[in-house]
């Protein structure tokens, strides 16, 4: 299937290539943990499974003038796709969700007179998030995709609600996968309060976290790197409760709990919604 992409922020078209995809998994591989006993049937599973990365093959057709600029143009090609660190990747038919990738393994490279081809493998972190930002927003024709219409591009899930009392606030995660400290690279669930309280304690999906200390201004828990800070100073030493875990949005409705004297707060939530 002819399908375009973005990489880190740059379109393949900016290069003149035709993008072939010929492999992309919708369901990432599950890394099981189980074993097998001698003498009885079936195996044993000990659950924690998690999820492997995903491989995405694409092939790239370029066309060069002569076989001089044919190479040249692999080499800039080469130069684009290569990096040590993950970046955004974007399907054109998927234009709202994004891949954490890089390329796997080397790049496969051949030339059929003024045409040179070139398979890519990225791995890709298991799981699709929305888009927050797309570097270079894609083009396309809207007779190739009659159904697009106009895509928000800035698309951190953000609810923002005030407290002065026990108060319970319910909001949406429209992925399929939990957020939190368990998620991959690239997650983001923070919840943000902003104010002063003499108490504060905050329930969501049956865990909770307090803090201990009377305190005023801005206090960010990150809930997927389990950090805390308070205008930017680590607060860990103040928080009791599920501080093993943090908090957990879940697919679908949420609804966060929160309690404690002398409110006087802003709570914002903050996350990337995903999927698998």
């Amino acid at each position: 299937m002819v399908i375009g992409f973005d990489y880190k922020g740059v379109h393949g078209s900016e290069y003149g290539i035709y993008c072939k995809t010929e492999k992309r998994s919708l369901l990432p591989a599950l890394r099981r943990r189980e074993f097998e006993i001698y003498g009885k049937s079936g195996i044993i599973d000990i659950g924690n499974n998690d999820y492997a990365p995903k491989i995405m093959t694409v092939k790239l057709t370029y066309i060069g003038a002569n076989l001089v600029d044919l190479r040249s143009k692999a080499r800039l090609l080469a130069s684009w796709l290569n990096s040590s660190t993950w970046g955004k990747l974007i399907f054109d038919d998927e234009p709202d969700k994004y891949y954490l990738a890089r390329v796997k393994d080397g790049i496969d490279l051949s030339n059929i007179l003024m045409a040179g081809e070139m398979t890519v493998e990225f791995e890709c972190q298991p799981f699709a998030y929305m888009c927050t930002s797309t570097g270079s927003d894609p083009t396309w024709d809207e007779a190739d995709f009659p159904w697009i219409t106009d895509i928000p591009w800035n698309m951190v899930q953000s609810y923002q609600f005030s407290a002065t009392g026990t108060t319970n606030y319910t909001f949406e995660h429209p992925g399929t996968q939990e957020i939190g400290c368990n998620s991959p690279q690239g997650s983001k669930f923070d919840i943000i309060v902003s104010g002063s309280w003499t108490t504060l304690e905050l329930t969501l999906n049956e865990k909770t976290i307090e803090y201990t200390e009377a305190d005023s201004g801005t206090l960010v828990i990150d809930n997927v790197n389990m950090e805390i800070k308070l205008d930017g100073v680590n607060k860990l030493s103040k928080l009791d409760g599920d501080i093993d875990s943090f908090l957990t949005v879940i697919p679908g409705e949420n609804t966060i709990a929160i309690d404690g004297t002398g409110l006087d707060i802003t709570v914002t939530i903050d996350f990337i919604p995903m999927w698998l």
